[in-house]
């Protein structure tokens, strides 16, 4: 799979996790001014590394950042926001199995987060539809949210605390592996099965479309 990050103009990340991911991506992708945040932190790409700006990029000014000339690809349709049109540009540009770390997608206004959390779960249902194989993620300085469609096993370790939020809430879900299990339980509202905590080093979810949260760091106090 080809490693792309898709750098968003929520909170630049400052956490190992997914400033590991950012080296890791042979594909950088910014969405619009999340390329300004980008440069701003001060990371300067690697040999084999190219950055691509997506967006109507009318307020960036490259030379004010004093950086070499990126290539920037003006998308000015209104239908969908800058993450979508970077997602969308990747498809179109990369070819193979994708894997796709989204960053800077949360923080700073909660509506856009709200708003890019909830797209996650199209964009890995158009991935299993248009590239087999392929995978996505957003990862922020405090954990990773993954879709699952149907059911997955997810590695973990104990005391990793893990939130499960079903988008489908009339399909039972089913967990296994954490500190309070379900079997066969519709999930109606966000908060029923949020707050787990994994018990070892991995666990199983069961369900419909579900977004699965896991932090990075384990809980300091012990699982009773």
């Amino acid at each position: 799979m080809t490693p792309v990050a898709i750098v968003a103009n929520g909170e630049f990340p400052s956490h190992p996790v997914p400033l590991a991911w950012l080296r890791e991506a042979r594909r950088i992708v910014c969405c619009d001014n999340g390329f300004a945040r980008l440069w701003s932190s001060g990371f300067r790409p690697d040999d084999g590394q190219t950055i691509d700006i997506v967006g109507d990029c009318d307020s960036l000014d490259l030379a004010a950042l004093h950086c070499p000339p990126f290539p920037i690809h003006r998308i000015s349709e209104q239908d969908d926001n800058d993450l979508t049109k970077s997602f969308n540009w990747v498809l179109s540009h990369v070819e193979g199995p994708l894997d796709i770390c989204l960053l800077g997608a949360t923080g700073l206004r909660e509506d856009h987060t709200l708003g890019n959390i909830s797209l996650l779960m199209d964009y890995h249902v158009r991935l299993l539809h248009q590239r087999q194989g392929s995978r996505v993620r957003m990862v922020s300085d405090y954990g990773t949210f993954t879709p699952v469609v149907v059911e997955a096993r997810l590695d973990s370790f104990p005391r990793q605390q893990v939130s499960v939020f079903s988008l489908t809430p009339d399909q039972p879900v089913t967990l296994r592996g954490l500190q309070y299990p379900l079997d066969h339980q519709c999930v109606r509202s966000f908060w029923q099965a949020s707050l787990n905590a994994a018990l070892g080093d991995h666990f199983s979810v069961v369900g419909g479309h579900l977004l699965v949260y896991q932090t990075h760091d384990a809980k300091t106090s012990q699982i009773s």
